[in-house]
């Protein structure tokens, strides 16, 4: 008599649906994962760049003051002022201005 040897083909493919099956929700996991990852990472940058852009914004704010501040301090009005109230005078005859004709200037 001959043995019948039976194979069993619904152990094989079940083996194989059952690794899809845990690849599929690992990958599933990962995906989650890594999407609020970097939804989290975007919403830092983004408050990271409303906090930097603001603190430009007042540093502007304050270079503008500085540079208005500064214009006052130097005009020749107040240097005219301080210089009088300090009993000094601009001698117009002691002021000489000198300029160059050479062809290094590009006249």
């Amino acid at each position: 008599m001959a043995k019948i040897v039976k194979r069993k083909k619904g152990k094989k493919s079940l083996n194989i649906l059952t690794f899809s099956v845990t690849l599929f929700l690992f990958s599933a996991l990962l995906f989650l994962a890594s999407s609020l990852f970097l939804r989290s990472y975007n919403n830092e940058l983004s408050s990271r760049k409303q906090r930097i852009t603001s603190e430009i914004a007042v540093l502007e704010t304050q270079n503008d003051a500085i540079e208005v501040e500064i214009s006052r301090l130097v005009s020749a009005e107040r240097v005219d002022e301080i210089a009088a109230n300090n009993g000094m005078v601009r001698n117009q005859d002691a002021i000489i201005t000198i300029t160059s004709d050479s062809p290094e200037d590009g006249e």
